[in-house]
C-alpha cells in the first residue's frame, strides 16, 4: 500500500505537471508566431495525459479487483508512452524543420508511435487469450478507448471546440 500511495502521488504530479508543460510549450511556440499550429498540436499531450489520468483513476478505484487493476495500469501506462516513442521517431526519422517553418510537427505524426505502443496492450490481450481463453473486457474497453482517442486527435485538433479548449488552457495557465 505504501508503494501504491507513492505511485498515486507520482501519477498526480505527472498529470498536473504534464498539462502545465504542454500549455507552456504551446505558449512558447505561439510566441514564435506559430500559435495556431501550437494549439493544434497541444491536443496530443492534453488528450494523452487526460486519458492516462482517467485510466489511472479507474485503476485506483479498482485496486481491490486485482485482475481489473493490473490491466488498467498496463493500459494507462501504454497510453502515456507514445510521447516517449514519438520523440525517438522525431529525432531519428523526421527531417529538421526548414528555416522559418513551424517547429511544430503536424498532429498526424503522433499516430504511428501511438500505434506502436499499443502493441503492449495487444500483448496483454494475447496473454489473456492464451491463459484465460479470452481477452479480459478491460483490454477491450480501455484499450479501445485509447485507440479511439489516438485516432481522433488529428481531426479534433482542427475543430472550433478544440480551439476553444486550447485558448482556455493557454489563458488559465498563462
Amino acid at each position: 500500500r505504501d508503494v501504491g500511495l507513492i505511485g498515486i502521488s507520482f501519477a498526480t504530479a505527472m498529470t498536473f505537471l504534464g498539462l502545465l508543460v504542454a500549455v507552456a510549450n504551446a505558449s512558447r511556440v505561439g510566441a514564435l508566431g506559430f500559435l495556431s499550429e501550437a494549439k493544434h498540436f497541444m491536443v496530443i499531450p492534453v488528450a494523452g495525459i487526460t486519458t492516462f489520468a482517467v485510466l489511472f483513476a479507474f485503476a485506483i478505484a479498482n485496486v481491490k479487483h486485482k485482475e481489473v487493476h493490473k490491466r488498467l495500469m498496463l493500459v494507462a501506462t501504454a497510453s502515456i508512452l507514445d510521447a516517449a516513442v514519438a520523440r525517438w521517431f522525431l529525432t531519428f526519422l523526421a527531417p529538421p524543420p526548414a528555416p522559418g517553418a513551424s517547429p511544430v510537427p503536424p498532429v498526424g505524426v503522433a499516430l504511428p508511435p501511438a500505434l506502436l505502443v499499443d502493441l503492449f496492450i495487444i500483448a496483454g490481450i494475447i496473454h489473456d487469450w492464451r491463459t484465460r481463453g479470452r481477452p479480459h473486457p478491460v483490454y477491450l474497453i480501455a484499450g479501445g478507448a485509447v485507440l479511439v482517442q489516438q485516432l481522433l486527435r488529428a481531426p479534433v485538433s482542427t475543430t472550433a471546440a478544440w480551439n476553444g479548449i486550447a485558448e482556455w488552457l493557454l489563458h488559465v495557465a498563462g
